[in-house]
């Protein structure tokens, strides 16, 4: 039978419960709009059945911890998506052709240098609009590969600033998990803590592909997705670095020596290890993938292109001669060894079998000789080729060929003579850099020849060296605007599929990322629902804790005035 204490005794535990759940009802409302704040639920039960009333044992978070699990793999997956995006969509930027001042439309302007130049090769303006139109053209070619190799820089350093942001959040995750095993084990309340961690560990799946697994003790161990790295065990954190990766084939071609970056692991035994390949989501694994994919495959396919116009055209003037010709001409790259075959000798452009035949002017500009030397670069070295020059009954000691000290070429014609290379027919030209207007070995140190930038008369449009105004060689090089280099595709087509590449890149990662963004959207919706305060429920709360509060104390009352009465009654 129950007595008066024990009625007291209830009240008096559901005047506090009530105090106490009104207290988490506020702390609910106060917090409506602060950012990770979960909604906490107070945990009353009833007391033992010979008790009244009930007992506040804390609160519960209404934390949906799949739901957050689902939310950190979608924006792992987002952030990838987003940092592709970005970037990407400035390389598109930088392909485009509008308002005439791109790529395609240089190649163009050149091309039609060489149609107008074949329309009067007798003017000698038009030869130096061919020398004009070919650097304008290289220096779109340069502003594009360095404005891509620009954003590879930029995205290094967006990874090293990244990867020490990972760093201070995994220090953070580490020491609000100690603080919170302590807390907990001493029975005190350390939801606000979690909600803490629990949005550094949402800020870190934006960075990078994390997992996490809660021990019984409260804690969270962080680890890497793919790799199962620990980033963060118990109270103790794992840090990350960036460092220079010589061994990175995607390193720039441009002559800087400014290395990638790769992201290095320090286990807790002080051993290092490359993780870069583990590193797949958030944005420091999109930028990876756009760095070390996406713009290596376009800034190849560009220095391609400019190793293909640097070659076709190549071939094609070193077949025909200038107005005017050479007294010295020294071939634009050094071979590794001049008694190496060509094909063997580190030469950027291989060449087949063939002649090259060579023209031989006196003072005032006439044709006195011409002489043809046959090569196989598989075969014959640089000194070959000087041999060659030299010993043919042909050149009567007009022009002398030797090996300089960086090991070129160099052909020098004595003294009132000049000559003219013309009808290469195997590329040797071309190999050695040799009369053939553009040079370079990449499209970093694509070039017009010195010897053009010098004299532009010396601009081919003839393959009669007696007859230097004609125009098949023009003709020929204009053609290029037609015809398929790589034997399916012209020029155009070849820079027209690399610009459709990108599109349809960037196209599918719009597509995937506003389904993320969607699929991250709804999930948010869902915790809210779950975890997000209601305020319209908290006031709700209020008025029902409220009216708990005040029935426990009006009992309190009414056994006070029952008291009063019986001892009334008792001393009557």
């Amino acid at each position: 039978m129950t007595g008066i204490k024990d009625i007291l005794f209830g009240a008096k535990n559901g005047m506090f419960a009530s105090r106490s759940a009104l207290q988490i009802v506020s702390t609910n409302i106060e917090n409506a709009q602060t950012e990770g704040y979960t909604r906490q639920t107070p945990l009353l039960s009833p007391l033992s059945p010979s008790q009244v009333g009930v007992l506040f044992e804390g609160a519960k978070r209404e934390r949906f911890f799949f739901l957050e699990k689902r939310m950190h793999a979608e924006l792992q997956t987002l952030k990838s998506f987003e940092a592709q995006k970005e970037k990407i969509s400035q390389v598109e930027s930088l392909l485009s052709d509008s308002e005439g001042a791109g790529l395609l439309n240089a190649i163009d302007a050149f091309l039609n240098a060489y149609e107008e130049l074949a329309t009067n090769p007798e003017n000698s303006s038009l030869r130096q609009n061919v020398v004009l139109k070919a650097q304008s053209m290289i220096a779109r070619f340069k502003e594009l590969a360095n404005s891509i190799v620009k954003i590879r820089e930029d995205i290094d350093k967006q990874i090293s600033e990244n990867i020490t942001e990972v760093n201070n959040i995994l220090n953070e995750i580490a020491g609000l998990n100690k603080k919170i095993a302590e807390l907990s084990a001493a029975k005190e309340n350390v939801n606000t803590l979690k909600d803490k961690r629990d949005l550094l560990i949402r800020k870190l799946s934006e960075f990078i592909n994390i997992d996490t697994f809660e021990q019984d003790n409260g804690m969270i161990n962080v680890y890497i997705r793919e790799g199962g790295q620990v980033l963060v065990d118990k109270d103790r954190a794992f840090s990350l670095k960036v460092e220079a990766d010589p061994q990175n084939p995607s390193n720039p071609i441009d002559g800087t020596g400014k290395l990638l970056q790769k992201i290095k692991y320090i286990d807790g035994r002080g051993h290092i290890w490359d993780i870069t390949p583990f590193i797949i989501g958030g944005t420091i694994g999109g930028n990876l993938k756009t760095r070390d994919e996406t713009l290596v495959s376009v800034l190849t396919k560009i220095n391609l292109l400019a190793q293909q116009i640097i070659k076709v055209v190549g071939e094609r003037h070193a077949k025909g001669v200038g107005v005017a010709h050479f007294q010295s001409l020294t071939s634009e790259y050094s071979a590794s060894d001049p008694f190496t075959p060509i094909n063997s000798a580190g030469l950027p452009y291989t060449a087949s079998p063939g002649s090259l035949s060579i023209a031989i002017y006196d003072e005032n500009g006439n044709l006195i000789s011409t002489f043809t030397i046959f090569y196989d670069p598989n075969v014959d070295g640089i000194a070959n080729i000087a041999n060659f020059i030299n010993s043919d009954p042909g050149n009567l000691g007009y022009i002398n060929a030797q090996i300089t000290t960086d090991k070129k070429l160099k052909i020098e014609a004595n003294s009132g003579f000049t000559f003219d290379i013309y009808n290469d027919t195997g590329g040797l030209s071309v190999s050695l850099g040799l009369d053939t207007l553009l040079v370079g070995k990449n499209v970093f140190d694509f070039d017009v020849a010195q010897e053009f930038k010098e004299n532009p008369l010396r601009v081919a449009s003839s393959s009669d060296p007696s007859a230097p105004f004609h125009n098949d060689i023009a003709n020929l090089i204009a053609a290029l605007r037609e015809e398929k280099i790589n034997g399916a595709e012209t020029i155009f087509d070849i820079y027209t599929r690399i610009q459709s590449e990108i599109g349809v890149n960037l196209s599918f990662i719009n597509i995937e990322f506003s389904a993320k963004e969607l699929a991250v959207r709804t999930l948010e919706e869902q915790i809210q629902q779950r975890s997000g305060v209601s305020l319209d429920e908290e006031f709700v709360r209020v008025i029902e804790f409220q009216r708990a509060f005040e029935a426990s104390a009006r009992i309190v009352r009414i056994t006070d005035e029952l008291l009063l009465t019986i001892l009334g009654l008792v001393g009557g």
